[in-house]
């Protein structure tokens, strides 16, 4: 591949622009949850390629892309798939439930939970349904997968690995507490945080604790995101901890005293950075290795998503539609974009192309023209 690239380099003709194609398959971009894609660079103005609407109570988290195929699942208990070049509708299947979690994709097949605690294993070319898993309560955040299990969280307060094949019980690891947050992965260990105060590691093969919990002093409902050996863990105490694996040594703890409000978002990291949004409106850039502040910016409306990085650009989805991007280095300002509704869940990019869904129930594909 690197060959073929090198070539597509030496005979391109000045301004080629490379169509990068890296999907998006779960809601923060990848198993470790680091919610960036480096290799897909944005236009530094952005125009709504297109809109797709379903009427109703709109979407709580956000979309993912695999294939060439925007996936979204709303409030409403709607599946949709479309086509991401166009916003063509492929397919859209509706279900006797309420989908608070992005769904997740692996090798054809798309995971999602409800608010019943259902699983669901769906055709991704068709939506027709394939199995169904109950995990006893509300499933609140979108799957992970190790080798032939996905890996899914509900507020039973338990971790499930059930088979891909059948939907088939493999193990399950209790917390004993509400979890909201999905597992994220750093080779066969997973690290879960939830209502109990505390971070979980397991083993993902034994589904067996891998070592003791560590206590992080409040509750997170935060997915936590996974950089080469260091896990980071944000909580609604208004820190954000970082530790190494598998040694689980504290390596830092980010603590702003002036915080108005608590973390509620996942963390993003790309290229040494680690970038934070906060309920007080700021966003944050930290060093991945000592946590020290590089920039500090603010935005008009407080954001419930998780930020995400593509190339050098942040994304930050708002409550007020405004889509606000930074240089990840700098925190230099791009144009910001105008949308209508809040985002809830967290945006996802494939192709220079950037797909959020909206409360009201609008599915948003952000360009360049």
């Amino acid at each position: 591949m690197r060959i073929v690239l090198m070539l597509l380099a030496t005979i391109a003709p000045a301004g080629f622009a490379f169509a990068w194609t890296t999907d998006w398959p779960m809601s923060r971009g990848n198993s470790s949850s680091s919610g960036s894609v480096v290799s897909q660079p944005l236009h530094d103005t952005l125009d709504v390629l297109w809109e797709y609407k379903i009427k109703g109570l709109g979407f709580d988290s956000g979309p993912i892309i695999a294939d060439s195929t925007v996936f979204a699942a709303d409030a409403d208990g709607n599946v949709v798939a479309l086509k991401l070049d166009s916003g063509v509708e492929l397919w859209k299947k509706k279900f006797d439930t309420s989908f608070l979690a992005s769904p997740s994709f692996s090798e054809g097949i798309l995971y999602i939970g409800d608010t019943d605690g259902m699983l669901r294993a769906l055709n991704a070319k068709t939506g027709e349904a394939i199995w169904e898993f109950n995990a006893k309560r509300e499933i609140d955040a979108g799957a992970n997968f190790y080798g032939d299990n996905v890996l899914v969280t509900s507020q039973s307060g338990s971790l499930f690995a059930v088979s891909k094949k059948d939907g088939k019980l493999q193990w399950e690891y209790e917390t004993g507490d509400q979890l909201q947050c999905g597992p994220s992965l750093a080779g066969k260990l997973t690290f879960l945080g939830g209502c109990d105060q505390h971070l979980h590691i397991i083993d993902v093969e034994s589904g067996k604790a891998a070592a003791e919990k560590i206590s992080l002093e409040a509750p997170t409902g935060s997915t936590p995101s996974v950089s080469g050996s260091t896990v980071l863990v944000p909580t609604y105490k208004g820190q954000i901890w970082a530790f190494e694996s598998p040694s689980n040594k504290l390596l830092w703890k980010f603590d702003d005293q002036s915080l108005a409000s608590e973390f509620k978002n996942s963390v993003a990291i790309a290229d040494g950075i680690v970038i934070a949004n906060s309920g007080s409106r700021n966003v944050f850039a930290l060093e991945l290795a000592t946590g020290n502040l590089i920039w500090k910016k603010s935005i008009k409306r407080r954001s419930d998503s998780s930020p995400v990085i593509a190339g050098n650009q942040i994304i930050i989805a708002g409550a007020d539609g405004r889509v606000a991007r930074f240089d990840l280095k700098t925190g230099s300002e791009f144009p910001v974009v105008e949308l209508k509704g809040a985002f809830l869940g967290s945006p996802a990019v494939d192709n220079g192309k950037v797909v959020l869904a909206s409360d009201r129930g609008d599915i948003f594909c952000l360009g360049a023209k």
